[in-house]
C-alpha cells in the first residue's frame, strides 16, 4: 500500500513538474550589459526590440539604460503579450544604421508615419527580384535614392528616424515599390506612377 502511495505521488510530482515546464514563458534571448553612455532607444534599435518589451522583460519602469547593469533581450517572437512578426529580411548592424540613415536623409521632416513608410519601401525592394537583394545594395542602386548621390546618406541618424527603420524592419506599413515628393521630384518617370498613398509630403507608388 505504501508502494503504491508512493509511486502515485512520484508520478503527479512528475506530471506538475512537467506542466510547469510547458506552462513557462519562453526565455530572454540574451543578456546585453549597458556600456558607458548608451541609452535605451540606442540598445532597442540594436536588437530590432521594443523598449516596452525589454522593461516588461526585466521588471523596470524606467527609460533609461544604467551602466554596468545587464538586461535581459527577449526573443521577437515570444515575448510577453506580444504576437510581432519576425523579420522577413536578415540585416546586419550596418544596414540597420544604414537604413536609418537614409530614413533620416530622405524624410526629416516627414510625419512619423511616412519614415517608416520610406523604410518600408527599401525592405520591399529588397524582396522584389526587380531590386538588389541586400538593404545596401538597394540603397547603393545607381540612381536609386538622391542622398547617395548628394551625401547626405552619411549624416547621423536621429532617433526618430532609427525607431522607424526598427519598426519597419518588424513589421512593413506599406508595400510599394517607389515614393518620391512631386514638388521636388526631377524625373518625369517617377511623375507618371500611379499614386496609391500619400503621407505629409510623400507619395507612394508600386
Amino acid at each position: 500500500m505504501k508502494q503504491t502511495t508512493r509511486k502515485m505521488i512520484q508520478i503527479a510530482a512528475i506530471a506538475c513538474a512537467a506542466f510547469i515546464i510547458c506552462a513557462a514563458p519562453a526565455s530572454a534571448k540574451m543578456a546585453h550589459t549597458v556600456k558607458k553612455g548608451e541609452t535605451m532607444e540606442q540598445i532597442s534599435f540594436a536588437y530590432i526590440v521594443s523598449i516596452d518589451d525589454i522593461k516588461k522583460w526585466n521588471h523596470i519602469e524606467r527609460n533609461t539604460a544604467v551602466e554596468g547593469d545587464t538586461l535581459r533581450i527577449p526573443e521577437r517572437s515570444s515575448k510577453p503579450g506580444n504576437d510581432r512578426e519576425e523579420p522577413s529580411i536578415a540585416v546586419s548592424k550596418e544596414e540597420k544604421k544604414l537604413l536609418a540613415q537614409l530614413v533620416h536623409a530622405e524624410a526629416k521632416g516627414e510625419p512619423y508615419e511616412g519614415k517608416v513608410a520610406v523604410a518600408s519601401v527599401v525592405l520591399n525592394r529588397v524582396e522584389s527580384r526587380e531590386f538588389p537583394d541586400s538593404v545596401k545594395d538597394v540603397i547603393y542602386e545607381k540612381n536609386a535614392f538622391s542622398p547617395v548621390g548628394n551625401g547626405t546618406i552619411h549624416n547621423k541618424a536621429d532617433e526618430a528616424s532609427k525607431k522607424a527603420a526598427e519598426e519597419a524592419l518588424r513589421k512593413k506599413s506599406v508595400n510599394y515599390l517607389y515614393f518620391f515628393n512631386p514638388e521636388t521630384a526631377e524625373s518625369e518617370w517617377i511623375k507618371t506612377r500611379k499614386i496609391e498613398k500619400t503621407i505629409g509630403n510623400h507619395s507612394f507608388s508600386m
